[in-house]
């Protein structure tokens, strides 16, 4: 047994297989944010509450669309991925199992990246 507790370390995992695990854990978690910020200002008194309800309808769209092509990549790459806490997950791929753990700080990083890409819509 190794150090991993029988798991392989995500370092083994090939560039696309993490790039799929990291969607699968962090796309959820963009979309959740959306959508609070959309109920935030349902209830605010904002002078462009349409335009900005409708900038946020257009982009949790998109991370709904990009979370079903996650789900494909998923399904095509035949990974299997289990949640053991907060940005850390179990990815069964390739026969394999492996470790799949972000620390919060590149998490954040990652998420806010991407939300930075959502918003140019």
């Amino acid at each position: 047994m190794n150090d991993h507790g029988g798991f392989l370390p995500a370092s083994e995992m090939t560039e696309k297989e993490m790039k799929i695990a990291a969607e699968y854990m962090l796309l959820p978690l963009i979309k959740m944010a959306f959508e609070r910020d959309r109920t935030a200002i349902v209830r605010a008194d904002t002078k462009f509450k349409p335009l900005y309800l409708e900038l946020l309808d257009a982009i949790i769209a998109h991370v709904t669309l990009d979370l079903r092509r996650n789900k494909q990549d998923i399904f095509n790459n035949h990974i299997r991925m289990t949640k053991r806490g907060w940005f850390n997950y179990e990815v069964y791929v390739r026969g394999r199992l492996f470790e799949f753990v972000y620390q919060k700080s590149v998490a954040m990083d990652w998420i806010y990246e991407r939300v930075r890409s959502y918003l140019k819509l």
